[in-house]
């Protein structure tokens, strides 16, 4: 009963609070603030220990548990979402700090370049020089989880389409929370956005036409369901049914299984967009942390 109203809660909050100021009209700058106060209503664990760091030339924070097991070696390089327009690693801190503690793992998050004032490629540039960074301070591929979410989880295949174009050293595996994965808008165009308590069509539209500014969106960095997903990583979906890119992740997995890719997909009921930024609030968001917690053990 509590948790049915906790749930009702957090969607009337994301309706009323956040859902009409994420997008037109409002501007960049607006969003960017109002994200950034309605983040310090996450629950951030206090055990959490918060680092800044730089990262080649990318400023980044560095989330670490209390207490690192004298055995722990993996790392997590986590991407925020946020219509590669909006929001920082600040702004995510509780999706973070849980996976810090959960995975029992530092986790680094680049606070990498925002459009509409860097465009495609850039915040791909920056992702990869991050993941480089790591490796360069001797962390092995088979050590690192890259994930993200939402515009972030796009970023998250960009940057391994890197990553294998180079032949650098591949991560262990890859998260992806509510994946836009799809900048042409084609595969679930159809869904009203009225079922979503937090996106609108309007705002991925102006998060695509800011980040592309006449890129072709056909291009795999930036819309994954079109990339040769050959020798890629295991994965870990995530996406909640009340959400309108849960096209997007059925199409990000139908990919991957073309491709033989080891890839899970879990559709979590009466779920919205990132909802796993209410763990420690919502016991639905605490079973998605710790389904990511399993599945990078499974991998070790």
């Amino acid at each position: 009963m509590l948790e049915t109203i906790k749930t009702t809660l957090f969607i009337a909050i994301n309706r009323a609070l956040l859902k009409p100021i994420f997008g037109p009209p409002f501007s960049y700058a607006l969003q960017r603030s109002w994200f950034e106060i309605m983040a310090k209503a996450c629950f951030v664990p206090k055990q959490a220990q918060i680092t800044n760091v730089l990262m080649g030339t990318i400023d980044a924070e560095k989330i670490s548990p209390e207490q690192l097991p004298q055995n722990s070696q993996d790392i997590i390089l986590y991407l925020h979402g946020g219509a590669y327009c909006i929001c920082s690693p600040r702004t995510h801190r509780s999706l973070t700090a849980h996976l810090a503690i959960e995975c029992q793992s530092d986790v680094y998050v680049p606070d990498y370049r925002l459009a509409p004032e860097h465009p495609f490629p850039a915040g791909i540039h920056d992702c990869l020089e991050a993941y480089q960074w790591l490796l360069q301070q001797g962390f092995q591929g088979q050590q690192i989880t890259l994930a993200g979410d939402s515009a972030g989880a796009g970023l998250v295949m960009a940057t391994i389409q890197k990553i294998m174009q180079l032949n650098l050293p591949k991560p262990k595996g890859l998260v992806l929370i509510s994946p836009w994965v799809d900048q042409t808008l084609g595969v679930n165009k159809t869904t009203p956005d009225g079922i979503d308590p937090l996106l609108r069509w309007s705002n991925l539209e102006a998060g695509a036409a800011n980040y592309l500014q006449g890129h072709d969106a056909l291009d795999p960095l930036a819309s994954a369901i079109f990339a040769d997903l050959t020798d890629f990583p295991p994965m870990l979906i995530q996406v909640g049914s009340e959400e309108i890119l849960l096209a997007d992740a059925r199409a990000l997995y139908q990919r991957a299984n073309e491709f033989n890719v080891d890839a899970t997909l879990t559709e979590y009921k009466h779920a919205w967009h990132v909802f796993q930024l209410q763990a420690g609030m919502l016991k639905m968001a605490d079973r998605a942390i710790d389904e990511i917690k399993q599945f990078i053990f499974s991998i070790r």
